[in-house]
C-alpha cells in the first residue's frame, strides 16, 4: 500500500470518523449531492446536464471497477468499516464528488465544491475502503464524463440532424 494511503488510514479522530461515515452512507451522499446542485444551480437545463454528467461518471467508474477487478485495501488490511463487496478502482464516491465540482468550475461555489470532493476522497481513504490511487482514478473519471456529455449537449443544441438553410 502507498504511503499516503497508509498515513491517512492510520488516523483516528471521532469527528473525522463521523463525517466519513455520513459520506459513506449512499443515501446521505446522494442527498448531499442533490442538495448542493439545487442550492447552487437555478437553471433547469443545467441541472439536467449535471445529473446526466453524474450518471455518466457513475457508469464509467462502475464499468472500470468491473473490468479491472482490483481488490479493496480492506480485503487485506483492517478498515474502520465493513469492507464493501465490490471492487476498489476507481472510487465511485470520488468520481461523483469531483464531477460535481467540475460542473461548477466557472462559478464562485467551485472552491467549496472542490473542498467537498477532496473531503469525500479523503474520507474513502480514511475509512480504509480505498487507496490514494483509487480516489485519483475517480478524479480522472470526472473530466472524461463531463467532456462526453458536453459533446453530446453541444450536438443536441446544434441539432445536426436538421438541414441548415
Amino acid at each position: 500500500m502507498d504511503r499516503i494511503t497508509t498515513v491517512i488510514a492510520s488516523l483516528n479522530d471521532p469527528l473525522i470518523t463521523a463525517v466519513s461515515l455520513a459520506i459513506n452512507d449512499k443515501v446521505i451522499f446522494i442527498a448531499l449531492i442533490a442538495i448542493l446542485i439545487f442550492l447552487f444551480e437555478k437553471r433547469t437545463e443545467k441541472i439536467l446536464k449535471i445529473f446526466l454528467v453524474l450518471l455518466t461518471a457513475f457508469v464509467l467508474a462502475s464499468a472500470a471497477k468491473e473490468v479491472l477487478g482490483l481488490e479493496r485495501p480492506c480485503d487485506s488490511a483492517v478498515a474502520k468499516i465493513q469492507c464493501p463487496d465490490d471492487f476498489s478502482f476507481p472510487s465511485n464516491h470520488a468520481a461523483l464528488a469531483f464531477t460535481l465540482a467540475l460542473a461548477f468550475i466557472n462559478k464562485k461555489t467551485y472552491p467549496m465544491l472542490m473542498g467537498f470532493a477532496i473531503l469525500t476522497a479523503f474520507s474513502r481513504i480514511y475509512l480504509g475502503v480505498h487507496t490514494f490511487e483509487d480516489v485519483v482514478g475517480g478524479l480522472v473519471i470526472a473530466p472524461i464524463a463531463y467532456q462526453t456529455i458536453e459533446i453530446f449537449w453541444r450536438n443536441k443544441e446544434e441539432k445536426p440532424w436538421e438541414k441548415k438553410k
